[in-house]
């Protein structure tokens, strides 16, 4: 039988992060899962993760170049076989009852996606995702993020779930379609959270799900600053930032 979820891992630079990235998988209290690991790097990225890794079941698949975040998510979309799909970021590290929570905020039906508590690898009491939130304007935002980790212990619905570290049942996404390869890197996850409001597909967070999560190492992105930061940029009241 097919396990139960699919991990997707698209990775560009995985011969940096992978390891501590699957030995977090490894540890998962959970254990009906596959990984799928997305080469964008010509065979480079996943070098000696071709016969599994800890334990794990690892499907491989390597692309002669860079096809970009979305279209790489989607090869591991298409391959895996579970009812449900994680979709991590390779410079995560999941805490063991990652997918448990997952799973577990995703029993209702009408859930169609699931958002995790990631934080910042460098200051892991400091939130960097909580879901994502859209505002008046329409501009997206990453939920809560520059907040201490306590001020994020609720469960909630969310407008949608950060594409770093996020749980899609497979009904969703078959009658929405996956991510739109034009966004490449950035936003795929906004529109794939817009098209599955449109079609009443609820998204919640589980506060439980916790990811550290190095934040854009291979785009190079800031790792963490503090929320009199985004203030000092006019950015909602010093409480969130724009999703890239």
């Amino acid at each position: 039988m097919p396990a139960r979820v699919s991990v997707v891992i698209p990775t560009l630079d995985g011969q940096r992060w992978l390891p501590e990235c699957l030995a977090a998988l490894a540890a998962q209290t959970m254990a009906d899962f596959e990984v799928v690991l997305i080469d964008n790097k010509g065979g480079e990225a996943t070098r000696g993760f071709e016969n599994g890794y800890a334990g794990l079941t690892i499907t491989r698949i390597v692309n002669a170049s860079n096809r970009g975040f979305a279209a790489a998510a989607n090869q591991g979309l298409r391959a895996g076989e579970g009812a449900f799909a994680a979709l991590l970021n390779d410079d995560t590290k999941p805490a063991p009852g990652w997918l448990d929570a997952l799973l577990r905020a995703a029993e209702p039906p009408d859930v169609g996606a699931c958002a995790s508590l990631m934080v910042f690898d460098a200051a892991p009491g400091t939130v960097q995702s909580a879901g994502i939130s859209v505002d008046r304007a329409a501009i997206a935002w990453d939920r809560l993020r520059g907040h201490p980790v306590i001020a994020a212990q609720a469960p909630a619905e969310v407008f949608g779930a950060s594409g770093g570290a996020a749980l899609y049942r497979r009904a969703m996404l078959d009658q929405i379609g996956m991510l739109d390869e034009r966004f490449v890197s950035y936003l795929e996850d906004v529109d794939l959270a817009w098209r599955a409001q449109r079609t009443h597909w609820r998204c919640v967070y589980a506060p439980a799900a916790v990811v550290r999560h190095v934040t854009s190492a291979t785009a190079g992105e800031v790792a963490v600053q503090e929320p009199h930061a985004w203030a000092e940029q006019g950015v909602a009241g010093g409480q969130e930032q724009p999703v890239a």
